[in-house]
Formats: C-alpha cells, structure tokens, sequence
C-alpha cells in the first residue's frame, strides 16, 4: 500500500511539472495557478500520508509480529487519533499474551519436571493409542508383559497385574485430557509392590506372634510338666520308652514350626560389604553341595576367575542362597539326571535347575506370602528370599523357560 501510494505521488508530481513546462511559455497565470495547485496537493499526499498509509503499516506490522508470533515488540503510536485506540488495544492483547505464555511455559516446565521426577510411570499416546514418550520411571518398569496388558486396557479404567515369576505388582491405569477438543489417551504405570508388602506384614506379623507367643508359653508349660520327677511312674525309676519323651519331641517340633513363622517378620538390616559373588558361593558351596548329595541330585558351579564385586551380607546372601538351592532339590526330586548349576557372571546370579518347573497358575502366586505348592509346605522359603534380596536392592526373576523347560533364578545385584 505504501508503494503504491509514492507511485501515486510520483505520476502526480510528474504530470504536474508536465503542466508547469507546457504552460510556462503561453499562459504565465496559468502556470502560478497551476503550481500552487501542485503545492498544495503535495501538502494534502503528506497530510493523507499520515493519517491513511502510516496507521495501515503500522497494523500491518501488529499482524506481522502476531504471525511471528513475537510478544516482546510493541506497535508505536501513529498520532492518527482511531489508529491510536487500535493501537493500545492491540499492545494490550500482546501485553496479556506475553504474561498467559510465560505462565503456561512456567506450567508446562513444571509439569515435565514433575513427570520426569515422578516414582509413577507416565505414558504418553497419540491419538491412534501407539506410544509416543515415557518417563524415566515408565522406561524402567515397560516390559512386554505390561505393555500388552495396557493395550488391552479399556479407557477410563483400571486394573492390578501381578507379574509372573517376580514379586513385582502395578496398579495400571488408562485415562485421557482434552487436546484440541478430542480426547488425549494416556497411561499410568503405579509399583504397589511396596505398599502390597507392607500391608502383607503388618497382616501376618501380627498373626505369627500372636500364635508364636500362645503357642510357646504351652509349649513351655508342657514341657515343664513332662520333665518333672512328679511325672514319672510309681516304684519305677526312668521313665517307659515313647509316651512323654515322644510328646516332648513332638511339643519342641511344633515349637520350632512356629518359631521359623516369627522370625520371618524379623529379618537384620543387612549389613552391605564389598564382596566378591563368586568367592561368597564358593564359601556356601559344601552346605549346598550336602544338600544336593542327599537328595542324589548332581551340583555344578560356574564360576569366573575374574572378581564380581557386589555389596552384600554375608550371612544373609548364605541363606538366600540355600533356600533356593533347598527350593530346587525338592523341584528336582532325586531323579537320575537331576541337576542344578549355579552361574555369576557380571553381578548376576543364576541358578539354574531341571525339576518338574512351575506352572502358569502358581507362577501367579510367587513369593506370596504362605503360598506353597509342596503339601507339607509353609510358603516362608520364597517369602524369606524376597525380603532379604529387597533388601539388597536387587531385582530378581523366577520362571520357567517353555523353550527348554528349565526353571532360573535370576538376581541382580545393583551397581
């Protein structure tokens, strides 16, 4: 517009010199007349100038900084009185634009902080429901297994998943937020295995002492009855063979049944030490080895010359590693080509073993607490393991592999 109107003025001013040079000769009058004119018309191009073309830039130049989307310019008054209202309204607009993107930014900063921080997993979709970012806690706790179930998720709703062959439970949820007026899918990934044990403790911790404390003031009390000299029979010095003596062992068996349910609930803080992993099983390894020959059942060990140094308790780590070496034995079952290897390598432990394996149903129900497949069992030997490797830090896995149907588990210490 602003060229245009300077072509205007240019062909006006040409064709007035044009007048001025055809008429300077012949009419005299004429030529002042017609110069004023030209003066005057100059001053009326300047005056519409002001008032017209350079109010018009100056909103074309607001829309431009709109367009590029640059809130930190302000348009200058034109001088041109309803320009000037445009004007302060449009430097408003930007003024109250600047201040709701700074706080949205803040917002937005604060929000991905948060996100990134949070211990719960934050998953992200498009619109279609393919998976677009993560959290660092979602990246941690994504595996196949989860994935597919949150697919399988309808939106809005909630479930629990247990995995198997882990002590690992999350609370998965499928939810949505408004983007643009359709509805944004995401997913949120919640560890209650935490909070699961804790609640799972406090339970049974009351229960065990309760029965432990019932049980062991009879058992004591018996006991006492059965050792006095009152007891024994009239005109006869020893007392006869079984009768008390059988009661007494049969008292002391439930005793220690009971006893073993308490001390679940009180496992030592571990005192961690840098160790060496395969010089530790090495140390447990006669204990183990008497294990297995009882039950003819062939123990190998592979071990690296090289050192796996891991922080652990000693004496804890010997009893994670006998009960799930003792777990083994029993799955192995004495056959002629039962066997359990144990391997460290780069601060994972496996132990591997041939036994009849666990099925899909009590994979469901690992290091439950009082959970056991063996009829005589108690369900403490998985549950103690648990305790003590949390308690390391460690993450640990027991499966069957339906490949070559062996059974592993897995641990691994942390950095």
């Amino acid at each position: 517009m602003k060229y245009s109107f300077l072509l205007l003025s240019l062909g006006i001013l040409l064709l007035s010199a044009a007048a001025l040079f055809a008429t300077f000769h012949s009419h005299p009058l004429l030529f002042y007349v017609t110069e004023a004119f030209a003066v005057l018309l100059l001053l009326y191009l300047v005056y519409f100038y002001h008032k017209t073309i350079r109010p018009y830039d100056t909103l074309i130049s607001g829309m431009e900084l709109v367009r590029d989307l640059d809130l930190t310019t302000r348009l200058a008054p034109s001088g041109q009185y309803e320009t000037d209202i445009i004007v302060r309204t449009f430097n408003d607009l930007l003024n109250r634009l600047r201040s709701e993107h700074l706080t949205l930014e803040e917002q937005y900063t604060f929000l991905n902080l948060l996100i990134e921080a949070s211990p719960m997993g934050v998953v992200q979709c498009n619109l279609e429901g393919d998976i677009t970012s993560l959290n660092p806690a979602a990246r941690e706790m994504l595996t196949p297994t989860v994935e597919e179930a949150l697919h399988a998720l309808p939106l809005g709703s909630e479930t629990t998943l247990r995995l198997n062959g882990t002590p690992q439970i999350y609370r998965l949820s499928h939810l949505s937020f408004p983007d643009r007026g359709y509805q944004h899918p995401f997913y949120l990934i919640e560890s209650l295995t935490t909070e699961v044990r804790r609640a799972e403790k406090a339970a049974y911790e009351r229960v065990i002492r309760m029965i432990a404390h019932e049980v062991n003031n009879s058992v004591a009390g018996i006991v006492g009855l059965l050792e006095a000299p009152s007891n024994l029979p009239v005109g006869d010095e020893t007392p006869p063979a079984g009768g008390p003596r059988e009661a007494r062992a049969r008292l002391l068996a439930m005793s220690d049944f009971v006893t073993r349910f308490a001390s679940v609930v009180k496992i030592p803080e571990p005192h961690l030490q840098l160790c060496d992993l395969s010089e530790e099983v090495e140390a447990c390894r006669p204990i183990l080895e008497s294990l297995c020959h009882a039950a003819h059942v062939k123990l190998h060990c592979q071990l690296t010359d090289e050192a796996i140094p891991v922080r652990l308790d000693t004496a804890l780590f010997q009893q994670v590693l006998i009960n799930i070496v003792k777990n083994s034995v029993e799955s192995v079952g004495g056959g002629r080509d039962g066997f359990i290897a144990i391997t460290a390598s780069a601060r994972t432990l496996t132990i591997t073993d041939n036994g009849r394996g666990i099925s899909t149903e009590a994979a469901q129900h690992l290091f439950t607490p009082f959970f056991s497949t063996k009829p005589q069992g108690q369900g403490l030997g998985l549950l103690l393991v648990r305790d003590i490797l949390t308690a390391h830090h460690c993450t640990f896995t027991l499966h069957t592999d339906p490949a070559d149907h062996l059974t592993r588990f897995t641990i691994l210490f942390p950095d």
